[in-house]
């Protein structure tokens, strides 16, 4: 089978976040109100992904900022524990809710009773242009009291235990920082990411990515995310979608047709034959321009390619949501 089954899913249960880093490759910021997905949702997709896959498949619950509505976070983690649907690999969080050591405590404690395996907390110069690292230490200090060190996942710790906040520097010293932190690779490049961060990186020209195809990115990683209107991406790919998953029931026959005619969609077709400087060849016809500058590695470059053909109202099957493409610059 070209397409392998997908194992390890998540699911992004909102858009919003309290934070607009400019790492972001999906571009989600506090303005992402209503982009949320209900517990319902999430439990018909949560089981429709473990039904799918003949390995079943791992849940872990991110967004945006899935702590933003806790009673919902909380929900649909014990619905799904006392349906028996685990496991829950993990839930993701930039730790802005953690001012107590009592909440971060009662909140672990909550999610542990609830099936989760890990808490994974983000920390990184980007994070901390809007969340205190103070609130990073506390979170992860208090969870792993409750959890155990193995089950607290923190990326990055090198920058938990030694950065600072970025909030209060000048926007030229805040660039020299993330500028500094981009060159350690650890960023994807779409998204906000790949008009904020590219910027700090150096830059080849597009056909110096002929050789890199996406095949195991886009169709054997057995990695995907489902955002909150169903469309499932692969796991490292942001607004390129597989498809569209609207009940649990859907699943099974989106990973079907996508395993039977991927090879002739205009945008999975050719990153799978040979990557984002294929895709980018192809779309010339349609009037894609590259960018002078070059690019800093071939996301960014089939980012720049997906979002001038976004913007020219083509392939919307394949490219969405379409708020991302326009607003990924936004902060």
């Amino acid at each position: 089978m070209p397409v392998k089954h997908w194992s390890f899913a998540g699911l992004m249960v909102t858009y919003w976040c309290n934070a607009s880093c400019a790492s972001c490759y999906l571009a989600c910021s506090p303005a992402r109100r209503g982009d949320d997905m209900s517990v319902e949702q999430a439990l018909s997709l949560w089981e429709g992904l473990i039904a799918a896959s003949p390995h079943g498949c791992r849940i872990h619950l991110s967004g945006g900022e899935p702590f933003g509505d806790w009673p919902r976070l909380i929900e649909i983690c014990r619905r799904a524990h006392a349906a028996g649907l685990g496991p829950l690999e993990k839930v993701e969080t930039n730790a802005f809710w953690a001012s107590d050591a009592a909440v971060v405590r009662d909140r672990a404690a909550a999610l542990d009773a609830a099936g989760m395996g890990k808490l994974c907390i983000s920390a990184d110069p980007y994070h901390q242009q809007f969340v205190p690292i103070e609130r990073c230490r506390l979170a992860a200090a208090t969870a792993e009291e409750v959890l155990g060190p193995g089950r607290v996942q923190v990326r990055w710790r090198d920058w938990l235990a030694g950065g600072f906040d970025t909030a209060g520097l000048s926007p030229r010293d805040r660039d020299e920082v993330f500028a500094k932190y981009a060159v350690g690779g650890r960023d994807r490049l779409t998204g906000r990411a790949a008009e904020t961060v590219a910027v700090h990186l150096s830059c080849k020209s597009w056909r110096e990515y002929a050789d890199t195809n996406c095949r195991q990115a886009v169709l054997r990683s057995r990695h995907v995310h489902v955002d909150p209107g169903g469309l499932v991406m692969p796991g490292t790919c942001a607004a390129l979608l597989l498809g569209r998953a609207c009940a649990g029931a859907d699943v099974a026959g989106l990973w079907a047709r996508l395993n039977d005619d991927y090879a002739s969609r205009p945008v999975v077709g050719a990153l799978a034959r040979g990557g984002p400087s294929a895709l980018a060849a192809e779309a010339m016809a349609a009037g894609f321009v590259p960018r002078e500058g070059g690019y800093a590695g071939k996301c960014h470059l089939c980012w720049d390619v997906r979002r001038q053909l976004a913007g020219r109202g083509m392939h919307a099957d394949e490219l969405g949501p379409d708020w991302m493409y326009g607003q990924a610059g936004s902060t």
